[in-house]
């Protein structure tokens, strides 16, 4: 009886249980929900917040309109294939969930859903959410990371060009093509994901196993994967049918192009291909309506992969290796002579370039060969890839000053020097000097640099070896005169730097530093910013916005802010033509130019592609590698394939109010119609080259990147002839700089060279091209023999604008006797006995020798190699001093003086002896 009356109480126990345990697991979904809301508002706020102030920062610029078409592009297409991923993930899961299987289920199989099927339906939505969510986020993150192809295919135009194989406009290829690749693509990963969400939901509604049971798939299974499998291999016979097209930019053969195997063997096998595709989704749709046979599914597939490797892959490659491979020298001219002719019109170079052959002159007195020397180029002895830490210690004034790690060689008419080369650098704020960096100091108090340093590369003092300063001191001597010094925006702000200024209008507190006292005062100058290039942030809302956006909550609590005050951030001025124009590749190498009184950033910009036919592919990275870039002095370019390359804009930025001003730049001599169709996505965004300013047109240079691209394409490009070019007899290459060794030589007595030395630089020089005429400010660098020991060229381009800018001088020097490559040069200085022990010397207590850059010179048939030497002591506050100059004249032995002009005579005298 005991029992009895007991059983009723452990009933209403076990009821308490439940009922705490339903309890708590309401409570627990009700807190994860409220978590995954609260998660999902703090997510859409951060956009919210990015998107408000991107837009705010655009608006500054007054680039409103680009980031409005990069939002909406990226709206459509996001949703447009982020709806299609996910449709076929939730139909894919929906009809198998509504076929209900009808295998026999495992006991194991049923222990496992055992604990799901009490909340079946909250499974069966959480399912369908996920199999509908993930892919329609993926894909539609992917299909907005494609905002510029939508766009440049939306507004193609015609090139009124075509290629030979298919002949279709180049637009085609460059604008047109890419997208539908895109779009296939896309689509493909939508129905990958598709099937794989089939074989998931499949497996969890028993629509397959593998194992147990007397079927192991279903009828509705294997109709669903056929026809997912059926949409699928139809894409792919369009990606076969648009992969035709890749021929044309194929590296199978010995140059990029459509050749022999691509043409005979390749495009037939994508033809095929497309027709095998389009049977065998022929097969699956089949299968799927009205057979829905696992094994036909199966055996589709197999024969698709089948045809694949032997049609698709092996048919190619048994070409190429059976007539290609042992017959090149033949069957591939045509081809070789098709990219001969489109690499020089992709890069630039059709037309453009001038070859000489150049042979010494019958010119032996030394005398005149100095004075041709002299009148034909203004030979460097400021090297402005070495003199920046003397241009630091002189020039800097205080610690939270800096310059750029390199100069910037500039081209100016000075007071009875016209045309002058001049070395330039912006003394620019350097946020780590700053005393007491608390964040008014950070922000508002230290905000720009100031003024600009100058000097001519061909002269130094001659009592202090230094630089002749031409702008520079506090308060500035201006030979280059300057009204607004203050450098607002400039290279060496980092990516994160911002800085908020402004006042009132009639406030007289000045609250930013502006530059310190000159000498014999003790009080400082302060000033306000009084331009308009900042973001507004006088309201609440936007200090808020601010605030969250830059992680910064003194922006919304400062009191010294006001409804004046203007946020200045993306300071860096590539940066902010990168963000204004997306579309461009950047020159990496940012320089300043004075400008009616104030100071410019000029940022060269390219369009680029790896689309048009039969134009060589070179890596931007490599082509424009070189000792610069390795030491951060320059940009590197990221390593990317291009087959097509214009200069077709100058990006100027205002260093004063950050100002972005896009101009279209040589498209008279050399038409860009893919600038053309950027053009017409951003109208008005790119102003015409005829609103260029007559004090800014002759501080615009050749860009130094483009050169190098150039130079590294000239090195075979210059030969012609497709059989010639196939032999490569006459290739050249471009030269190692030879001062890297040598410097490790001479001042860590002997240690081991790099592994890589890196490319010379190219140099700007005002130089005659011939060595015989009148200079012209010039982009120049010499060029080797393939085997790098011989001189066999020496390239250069008019950088100045005006009738002959971008046209190129070739000196081509004979194979034998036409002068030693820089290498051997540096060989001959350092074996030098007279040079060796006066450098060793130079090494002695607390002092290094600094080698200056090889700078090659055409004089009357040779060249002129010059080299200053520099001595540094090893303190921290250590500048490179001009000690002496070496110089060397065609095949004559090494000279060694302490000045310029007594170096030059002493190598053509040399010279001279031995003719």
């Amino acid at each position: 009886m005991s029992l009895l009356r007991m059983a009723p109480a452990r009933s209403t126990e076990e009821q308490r249980r439940v009922r705490l345990g339903g309890a708590l697991r309401r409570w627990a979904l009700r807190l994860a929900i409220a978590v995954a809301v609260i998660a999902v508002v703090i997510e859409l706020g951060k956009v919210a917040v990015r998107i408000s102030t991107s837009y705010l920062w655009f608006d500054s610029v007054d680039a409103g309109s680009v980031y409005s078409k990069e939002i909406w592009s990226k709206v459509l297409l996001f949703s447009v294939f982020g709806i299609l991923a996910a449709a076929i993930g939730g139909v894919a899961f929906w009809t198998l969930r509504r076929a209900r299987p009808r295998l026999a289920i495992d006991e194991e199989d049923d222990v496992f859903r055992a604990g799901f099927r009490r909340h079946e339906a909250r499974v069966r939505w959480l399912l369908l959410g996920l199999a509908v969510v993930v892919p329609g986020v993926r894909i539609g993150e992917r299909a907005a990371a494609q905002w510029q192809t939508y766009l440049l295919w939306s507004h193609a135009s015609s090139w009124h060009r075509t290629d030979p194989l298919f002949h279709k406009d180049i637009s085609f290829f460059v604008e047109v093509y890419p997208f539908h690749v895109a779009v296939v693509s896309l689509l493909s990963t939508a129905v990958e994901y598709g099937l794989i969400i089939a074989v998931l939901a499949g497996y969890w509604y028993g629509a397959w196993r593998l194992r147990g049971g007397h079927q192991k798939v279903t009828r509705p299974f294997v109709v669903t994967l056929s026809l997912l499998a059926a949409a699928y291999v139809l894409l792919k016979a369009v990606g076969y049918w648009l992969a035709r097209y890749a021929v044309t930019t194929s590296g199978q053969g010995p140059v990029t192009g459509a050749g022999y195997t691509a043409v005979h063997a390749l495009l037939p096998s994508k033809d095929t291909m497309v027709v095998i595709a389009v049977l065998g989704a022929a097969a699956l749709v089949v299968n799927g309506l009205a057979v829905g046979r696992a094994r036909m599914l199966a055996g589709s597939l197999a024969a698709l992969v089948v045809a694949a490797l032997v049609v698709g892959i092996g048919w190619p490659k048994l070409v190429y290796r059976l007539r290609e491979a042992p017959s090149a020298a033949q069957v591939d001219l045509p081809e070789i002579a098709q990219n001969q002719r489109a690499t020089r019109t992709a890069f630039g170079l059709d037309g453009n370039v001038k070859t000489v052959a150049y042979n010494p002159s019958n010119t032996a007195d030394s005398n005149t060969l100095t004075r041709l020397a002299n009148r034909t180029a203004q030979i460097p002895v400021i090297d402005p890839n070495k003199m920046s830490p003397t241009f630091t210690v002189k020039q800097q004034l205080q610690p939270y000053y800096q310059f750029k790690s390199t100069l910037d060689v500039g081209h100016y008419d000075l007071p009875g020097a016209k045309g002058q080369d001049v070395a330039l650098a912006a003394r620019e704020l350097s946020l780590s000097g700053i005393p007491s960096s608390t964040w008014v100091n950070s922000h508002l108090v230290y905000t720009h640099g100031y003024g600009v340093v100058a000097a001519p590369v061909s002269s130094v003092n001659a009592d202090t070896e230094s630089p002749n300063f031409l702008d520079g001191g506090m308060p500035a001597s201006q030979e280059i005169p300057i009204n607004r010094p203050q450098v607002y925006f400039g290279q060496g702000f980092p990516a994160n730097s911002y800085s908020i200024v402004g006042q009132p209008a009639g406030s007289h507190q000045n609250l930013e530093f502006d530059h310190p006292a000159p000498k014999g005062s003790s009080d400082s100058a302060h000033t306000t910013y009084q331009g308009d290039g900042g973001i507004p942030i006088g309201s609440t809302l936007r200090r808020m916005l601010f605030a969250a956006q830059l992680k910064s909550p003194s922006i919304l609590f400062s009191s010294e802010l006001n409804k004046a005050s203007q946020l200045l951030e993306v300071r860096s001025p590539r940066a902010r033509v990168a963000k204004v124009a997306p579309w461009l590749t950047l020159d990496g190498d940012v320089y300043p130019a004075v400008v009616d009184g104030k100071i410019d950033w000029v940022v060269d910009g390219y369009t680029t592609s790896n689309r048009y036919p039969d134009a060589q592919r070179i890596n931007l990275h490599s082509a424009t590698n070189t000792t610069l870039t390795q030491n951060g002095s320059s940009v590197s370019q990221a390593s990317a394939g291009v087959n097509y390359m214009h200069n077709s804009v100058k990006a100027v930025v205002d260093a004063y109010t950050g100002k972005v001003t896009l101009y279209a730049w040589n498209q008279k001599q050399q038409p860009d119609p893919l600038l053309t169709a950027w053009e017409s996505v951003f109208p008005g965004l790119v102003k015409p080259q005829s609103s260029i300013s007559s004090a800014l047109l002759p501080q615009l240079r050749y860009p130094t990147d483009l050169f190098n691209v150039q130079r590294t394409l000239l090195a075979k490009y210059h030969v012609n002839g497709a059989a010639n070019f196939y032999s490569g007899n006459d290739f050249w290459t471009v030269p190692t700089d030879p001062t890297v060794a040598a410097a490790n030589t001479i001042n860590s007595s002997g240690a081991s060279t790099p592994a890589a030395t890196p490319n010379q630089p190219s140099q700007y020089m005002s130089l005659s091209a011939d060595g015989y005429g009148h200079q012209r400010y010039a982009l120049s660098s010499p060029m080797v023999t393939y085997n790098g020991r011989d001189l066999a060229a020496f390239v250069s381009v008019d950088a100045q604008p005006g009738p002959d800018y971008g046209k190129f001088t070739v000196l081509s020097f004979p194979s034998e006797g036409g002068g030693e490559s820089p290498s051997q040069v540096q060989n001959d200085i350092e074996s030098d006995t007279t040079i060796t022990e006066a450098l060793t010397l130079q090494r002695g207590g607390q002092s290094k020798v600094v080698l200056g850059s090889l700078e090659a010179i055409p004089v009357a048939g040779r060249l002129l190699y010059v080299e200053p030497v520099y001595t540094q002591s090893t303190g921290s506050q250590s500048f490179p001093i001009l000690r002496h100059v070496i110089a060397l004249y065609g095949n004559g032995a090494p000279s060694f003086d302490n000045g310029l002009q007594g170096a030059v005579q002493a190598a053509t005298k040399s010279a001279a002896s031995r003719h």
